[in-house]
């Protein structure tokens, strides 16, 4: 389980880029100028050799300096006293998020909906929609954007449109093996009628097709109305979850 846990975890290291990052005996300090914790936090790859304390202490310095709070972002994957010793320090516990995942060829679909539009990822009008659903501001959206350059595998950028808005979107990245899910939102007039469904069941139709073996998404575990969303798409159990940890 550890080896797929850690093949997740690098896909989607990729999938949702940081526009910097740095490598530290085993963990990677991702920076993205605050876009979301995932992608400014401490990640653990492997536990290392050098003292929990003196790299923890190495973190803080290193965001202090780009004046950042310091997020530790932990998975199975981590250090196995790293948990207990940042709470000892004052970290608090935040964001438990469940990630599921599908194997796409055991998976039954329905048929793909019509109306489901498949976008240019620098579409200006997919862009401004995504922002629009999703409450990126101006300086989030120029991160965005920025963040899709460093992305080196396949994007694919879907939407529903009423008239010529935007309605519904969602963001798949595939590599050979891996299909993730990010960025789904539909807007609050037209909820519960199937749009985001429709969209992942795309996503999900097409990595099949090509032959990718697991589809994953990442879920906050206190979004209910989203964990319960997933299920009725297909992704009815977590293979694994993880949770911040930020100083107080």
């Amino acid at each position: 389980m550890l080896q797929q846990i850690s093949e997740i975890e690098a896909h989607s290291r990729g999938a949702i880029p940081a526009l910097h990052t740095e490598e530290y005996d085993g963990w990677h300090l991702r920076f993205a100028r605050n876009h979301t914790r995932r992608a400014n936090s401490v990640n653990v790859l492997t536990p290392g050799i050098l003292p929990l304390s003196e790299k923890i202490g190495h973190c803080e310095a290193s965001y202090e300096r780009v004046e950042q709070s310091c997020h530790f972002r932990l998975t199975p994957l981590a250090d196995p006293d790293l948990d207990d010793e940042l709470a000892a320090r004052g970290y608090g516990f935040f964001g438990e998020t469940e990630v599921r995942a599908i194997n796409l060829p055991e998976l039954e679909l329905p048929e793909i909906s019509p109306d489901v539009q498949i976008s240019d990822c620098y579409s200006e009008t997919w862009l401004s929609g995504l922002a629009a659903l999703t409450g990126q501001n101006m300086e989030k959206q120029a991160v965005f954007r920025e963040m899709l350059d460093h992305i080196d595998m396949d994007i694919h950028c879907l939407g529903i449109s009423r008239g010529s808005k935007i309605v519904a979107c969602g963001l798949g990245v595939s590599s050979s093996t891996h299909l993730g899910l990010f960025e789904f939102a539909t807007h609050p007039k037209y909820r519960r009628q199937g749009l985001a469904a429709r969209i992942a069941w795309h996503l999900l139709g097409e990595a099949k097709k090509t032959g990718l073996e697991w589809a994953y998404l990442q879920v906050v575990k206190s979004n209910k109305a989203g964990i319960d969303f997933w299920g009725r798409v297909g992704f009815t159990e977590p293979l694994y979850s993880y949770h911040y940890r930020t100083k107080s």
